[in-house]
C-alpha cells in the first residue's frame, strides 16, 4: 500500500474511532482504566484524546508497514500530532472567547479540522526529505511518551489550569 493511502486510512481511522472514542468511557461503565484512553469531562484537554490514542493506534500498523523505512517516522508523527492538537485548543478559545459561549458543531469542526491537518503534514513531511538522524526518531518517541503520561497522569490529577476544566 503506498504511503498516501496509508494516511488516507488513517484519516478515516482516527475520526471513526474519535468519535467513538467521545461516548466510550460511559459506555465502560466510567471505569478508571477506560478514562486513561476516553475523556472523561467535557474539557478541551479530555477532548484531545479523541486525536491522540487513535492515531496512536493507527500508528503501530502504520511503522510496521512503511515507517520503519523512514528514519525520522516518530518524530514527523509527533510534530503532526502536536500541530492537530494545537488546532483544536487554538479554535476552541479563539471562537469561544470571542462568542462568549460554546457551540458543538465548532467543536466537532474543529475536531475534524483536526484530524485533516494532522493528515496533511504528516504525508508532507514523510514524502520530503526527512532526516537522516535516527537520534530524531528517538526523540519523537520519547516526545509521545511524555503524551501519553501526561494523558493518563493528568486525567484524575489535572493541574489547575483552565484547559483542564470541564
Amino acid at each position: 500500500m503506498s504511503i498516501k493511502k496509508w494516511h488516507i486510512a488513517g484519516c478515516v481511522f482516527v475520526i471513526i474511532m474519535g468519535v467513538v472514542s467521545h461516548f466510550a468511557y460511559d459506555f465502560f461503565g466510567k471505569n478508571t482504566y477506560a478514562g486513561y484512553f476516553f475523556p472523561i469531562n467535557e474539557s478541551v484537554w479530555e477532548h484531545l484524546k479523541l486525536i491522540f490514542w487513535p492515531a496512536i493506534y493507527f500508528m503501530i500498523p502504520e511503522y510496521f508497514g512503511y515507517g520503519r523505512r523512514i528514519t525520522d517516522f516518530f518524530a514527523v508523527k509527533m510534530s503532526a500530532l502536536f500541530c492537530a492538537m494545537c488546532t483544536v485548543v487554538i479554535f476552541f478559545y479563539t471562537y469561544s472567547g470571542v462568542l462568549g459561549f460554546n457551540l458543538l458543531a465548532a467543536d466537532v469542526f474543529s475536531f475534524f479540522a483536526a484530524v485533516l491537518i494532522y493528515t496533511y503534514i504528516s504525508l508532507r513531511l514523510i514524502s520530503g526529505t526527512g532526516s537522516d538522524d535516527r537520534g530524531d526518531n528517538i526523540r519523537g518517541l520519547a516526545v509521545l511518551l511524555l503524551f501519553a503520561l501526561c494523558f493518563v497522569f493528568w486525567t484524575y490529577n489535572p493541574p489547575e489550569l483552565g484547559i483542564f476544566w470541564g
